[in-house]
């Protein structure tokens, strides 16, 4: 029996153009809800970033794309203060009647090679199981299980918390505690004053009034901003979102900016009583503050070479803010 021909297949850089047919197909491969914002998301991620729009790659079949493959651009300070140009792996598709022909691996690998030549210095990203293995293959290699923490509400929020253990939904529950987060961060001088209690130490997010707007502005994502004092932003706050995993109610929080632990806890604390959300969940950037170490359930972050090699896996100083959502 002849063996049917491998359809021939061209990557090439995505262009403008490309748009309509890129949505249309990631659609089609992640089985987007009809009604749903994912094109808004999609502007938002890839075009709005401050730290430029997301590089991207087509695989063509004749004129049709049938495979796409993207990265969000990220910037990252050191224990040096160097700054590092980095990319997250995130949005990538394949046509269903092309799979398993390795248009992912050549699309990944051909988007590896240019961003090397043109000077990126690494990848970083936090694949699941299904995925994990494909990037190890291509490159990638551990860095460490990012440690997770998470505040309980109380016994019955503790019980549901445990037995929740599937997806975070993709989109946020509503919620009217604190500020807009959004709204309120598009004003510098508020975004500069809570930057204060930022990381400061290991290799963490290069971030700016300019950042922070960006990262909460989308409205569908519904980040909320909760102050310790609404009067003097300098006092410090939290920015969160909650968003239902099984029968539990998450405050998923992406950045602690609070100057002292015990602060931190207490504001942690009223969001919980006021959202009535069951648990707080946070990645660790200091002191535990009264969370609670979850062992063995963070996610593992991965990383590849470009132009320079990854910091060290401990060097890492990531929040939520960073890896959650993309």
């Amino acid at each position: 029996m002849t063996e049917k021909p491998r359809p021939q297949v061209t990557v090439r850089v995505a262009a403008t153009e490309d748009r309509p047919a890129i949505l249309a197909l990631l659609g089609e491969s992640l089985k987007w809800r009809e009604g749903d914002p994912n094109a808004d998301f999609f502007t938002w991620k890839h075009q709005q970033n401050p730290f430029g729009e997301s590089p991207a790659w087509v695989a063509l079949h004749e004129d049709r794309i049938v495979g796409f493959r993207t990265f969000v651009r990220w910037r990252f300070i050191d224990a040096g203060g160097r700054k590092l140009k980095a990319l997250r792996a995130v949005d990538t598709a394949t046509a269903p009647d092309f799979q398993g022909l390795g248009i992912f691996r050549r699309l990944t690998l051909q988007a590896v090679a240019e961003l090397t030549l043109a000077g990126e210095d690494l990848i970083f990203n936090t694949p699941n199981s299904q995925s994990r293995p494909g990037y190890l293959k291509m490159g990638w290699s551990v860095a460490r299980r990012l440690p997770i923490a998470v505040l309980p509400a109380g016994p019955g929020s503790m019980a549901r918390m445990v037995t929740s253990r599937v997806p975070a939904a993709k989109w946020s529950e509503p919620s009217a505690v604190g500020l807009d987060a959004g709204a309120a961060l598009a004003d510098p001088a508020l975004a500069e004053a809570l930057l204060a209690h930022a990381p400061s130490r290991g290799v963490r997010t290069d971030r700016s009034p300019a950042y922070l707007a960006w990262r909460t502005a989308l409205p569908s994502l519904a980040y909320r901003l909760l102050l310790v004092d609404e009067a003097d932003p300098a006092a410090g706050g939290i920015i969160f979102r909650l968003r239902r995993r099984g029968e539990a109610v998450e405050a998923a929080v992406i950045e602690l900016l609070v100057p002292d632990p015990r602060r931190q806890l207490r504001l942690l604390r009223r969001m919980l009583g006021e959202t009535r959300a069951d648990y707080a969940i946070a990645l660790r950037t200091g002191p535990w503050a009264g969370l609670i170490p979850f062992p063995g359930q963070g996610p593992l972050l991965t990383t590849r070479p470009l132009a320079s090699s990854p910091p060290a896996p401990h060097d890492w100083t990531l929040t939520l803010g960073d890896v959650e959502l993309f």
